[in-house]
């Protein structure tokens, strides 16, 4: 009876559909992060009722799972499935195998079947949370229902396992509720009957709570879907992740040490590198929201100017994508919020302020900018401060979290500071391209901003800087936002310009506007033009996240047609060299081609390429994400020949993996062998990225035999 339900349900009812989502439910780990979030703010926000829930939850989830795995488990000792069913489907790292009992016997998981500790889990939070909240309820039953035929389908456990865990789950839950709530009324009395019920917020403040959970919880869905590959410098941060360090050669290290706290709890997968993004622009919105409130006494204001922030098209990417950018408006933010509330007498927000400013140089150096802002602050309107120790306090603060970036670029011949020097050289300078390039920054400006949003926000600036004088808060967003913005379009006439580079300005931008706006009552064109912005940023945010659709529409290229280009209806072509979502393309199909050649034995051929981008992705996307190494041909330096390792490589073949087809890769195959690094060399396949029937990217993979060991130096070009 138990092997036949166990069939029905494992195998009888399978189907694409259930192949593809019932897994999604059987993951533990996406439940790590979001849960551990959710357990946060409800102790922050909540009363006392809720907080001891919240232990009933702690306790109960310790008593399932050390119940179901230290002790049923180790008592009833039944094996797992796939050690006695044959032909058991199960999922097993991302793919569906079929099993049989002699071949179970190999596999690594050898703890018992009964009871399933995911079952006793779920359960145990369910009970739990319909205690604290009855309607929780109609959400996690069927949830706790879905895990458990999750672990039936994806042939983990027996039906009975399931059944077994959900009672020892509810038990649990019921236990920890009584413990709970005696022990709390036993140390700290009943509850007090004098308190106050709590005041309902203001709607605004409703429906902003509204819109960030809803943000949040879409944009996590989003990374857990991996609708897109890894970017180059999101794989280079993760291999950063996997070798801590003080500092590293182009960044500080503080997204290094995030990403390796997120992967310790939910893995290396896209999502888990990518759920920083999502938690640190959110985390941004709830600061955005709180210093607007503080500037503006408004309640409405603060919601202007977090749907200004959400408009975006920028923060679209930035919330989805883990670069340094998302970190750097946190702490950003963070320190214009500590720097207000400090300048308004509470002292003890000098201390947060330089935490913030330190966390954020560890993030990002152009952090650094945000000291003159807050200096000039002080000296042309609020100099009384100037003469106490709060400002010198947070200075002290910040300076001394920069201690071990400093060590380890002093240990490291300043190459970091070097980096930057480099990248700060003018370029050619004539006054066409100046101007060009200043044309060029605002017009990069307007496109990550939203054009009509962007005119908005400098409009709320030079409302403020017209009231400079006569209003501190105005002095304040003037300054927060016109010396980064400022700065950057300056150093525009001089270099080409990034569009992400005033990101971190763009905050106190949507605090100016929320402010401004709600001053005075608009006529009825401004409302619907600022309606217009919002909505187009959006709308162009969500086309950014969409560009899958365009290739969809696309045609397969005719004979004698580019492959490389989108040949959409009404003759209209499109180079997807425009397109910057073709960046997150290619990591699986490169890693998918090279388990074609490598394996990470001892002797085989290790990894190689000209570019850091193309070297971090072949290290996370090649099967058991081996070491890679990158070759200094043509290139400043970067993180990989700080690490070196030349010398233990002498005698071995590599494979050699750059962008470009067969006749690119023999030029580089030529390149190799007269500079005397291999014997010989030959090319092995190419990889071709498509997206419709649209080609947008291309890799070689070339065999190189025998390193001759050089010790490979890029020039002294930093």
């Amino acid at each position: 009876m138990r092997h036949a339900l166990f069939r029905l349900l494992n195998d009888t009812i399978s189907n694409p559909v259930f192949d593809t989502i019932v897994p999604i439910f059987s993951d533990k780990n996406l439940v790590i992060i979001p849960g551990f979030v959710a357990v946060l703010l409800l102790v922050h926000f909540g009363r006392r009722y809720t907080r001891t829930c919240i232990l009933a939850l702690v306790i109960a989830l310790l008593l399932a799972d050390v119940g179901t795995a230290r002790v049923f488990k180790s008592m009833f000792q039944i094996e797992r499935p796939y050690y006695t069913v044959e032909d058991t489907r199960m999922f097993r790292h991302g793919q569906w195998i079929q099993t049989s009992p002699s071949w179970g016997k190999l596999l690594p998981e050898s703890d018992p079947s009964f009871p399933s500790s995911h079952a006793a889990n779920t359960a145990a939070v369910t009970v739990v949370l319909a205690v604290l909240h009855g309607k929780t309820v109609w959400v996690m039953a069927p949830l706790t229902l879905l895990i458990g035929f999750s672990r039936i389908y994806t042939g983990r456990h027996f039906p009975i396992d399931v059944l077994a865990g959900f009672g020892w789950g509810m038990f649990s839950g019921w236990l920890a509720l009584k413990a709970s709530f005696w022990g709390v009324q036993r140390f700290w009395g009943p509850p007090r009957p004098d308190i106050a019920p709590p005041t309902p917020p203001p709607p605004e403040r409703l429906a902003f709570y509204g819109i960030l959970a809803g943000w949040t919880a879409l944009n996590f869905a989003f990374v857990v879907l991996n609708l897109f590959d890894l970017a180059g410098d999101e794989a280079q941060y993760w291999e950063w992740s996997r070798r801590l360090d003080w500092s590293y050669y182009s960044k500080p290290p503080l997204i290094a040490y995030v990403i390796a706290i997120l992967t310790s709890t939910s893995g290396d997968q896209e999502w888990a590198i990518r759920s920083g993004a999502v938690l640190f622009s959110s985390g941004g919105l709830a600061l955005l929201y709180g210093l607007t409130r503080r500037i503006a006494q408004n309640e409405r204001a603060a919601l202007i100017a977090v749907m200004a922030m959400i408009a975006m098209p920028a923060l679209w990417a930035g919330s989805v994508i883990m670069t340094i950018d998302p970190l750097l408006v946190f702490f950003w933010t963070l320190a214009l919020y500590g720097f207000h509330r400090a300048v308004a007498g509470d002292r003890g927000m000098w201390a947060l302020t330089g935490l913030a400013l330190g966390l954020g140089l560890l993030s990002k150096y152009t952090m650094v900018l945000l000291l003159p802002t807050f200096a000039l602050y002080l000296v042309l309107v609020d100099r009384k401060w100037l003469r106490t120790a709060g400002p010198w306090l947070a200075l002290a603060l910040a300076a001394v979290l920069q201690a071990g970036v400093v060590y380890w670029n002093w240990s490291h011949n300043w190459v970091s500071f070097r980096h930057t020097a480099a990248i700060g050289a003018a370029e050619g300078f004539s006054i066409l391209q100046a101007l060009g390039r200043f044309i060029e920054f605002f017009g990069a400006q307007a496109g990550i901003v939203s054009p009509i949003l962007f005119g908005f926000m400098l409009w709320a600036w030079w409302r403020c800087l017209r009231r400079f004088r006569e209003s501190p808060d105005a002095a304040y967003l003037s300054l927060a936002f016109g010396v980064l913005f400022c700065f950057y379009a300056v150093v525009s006439f001089t270099h080409s310009p990034q569009p992400n580079w005033p990101m971190a300005a763009y905050p106190a931008a949507a605090v100016a506007l929320g402010w401004v706006w709600t001053q005075e009552q608009r006529p009825r064109w401004q409302r619907r033009l600022l309606v217009g912005g919002l909505v187009l940023g959006c709308v162009v945010g969500v086309a950014a996240r969409s560009t899958d659709l365009l290739y969809m529409m696309g045609r397969e290229p005719r004979p004698g047609e580019r492959a490389d280009r989108i040949y959409l209806p009404a003759g209209i072509r499109i180079d997807p060299a425009h397109d910057p979502t073709n960046k997150l393309r290619g990591g699986r199909e490169l890693g998918e081609t090279l388990s074609l050649y490598f394996a990470d034995v001892p002797g085989a051929p290790f990894l190689v390429s000209n570019r850091y981008q193309i070297t971090a992705l072949m290290a996370f996307y090649t099967p058991g994400m081996p070491k890679a190494y990158c070759f200094p041909f043509g290139r400043r330096w970067n993180q990989y020949d700080i690490w070196g390792g030349w010398e233990a490589l002498e005698g071995r073949d590599a494979l050699y993996v750059t962008g470009g087809d067969a006749e690119q890769a023999e030029q580089w195959i030529a390149v190799m062998l007269s500079a005397g690094l291999f014997e010989e060399g030959e090319f092995l396949d190419k990889v071709e990225v498509t997206r419709g029937h649209t080609l947008v990217q291309t890799y070689s993979i070339s065999r190189m035999r025998t390193y001759s060991g050089a010790d490979m130096k890029p020039e002294d070009q930093y």
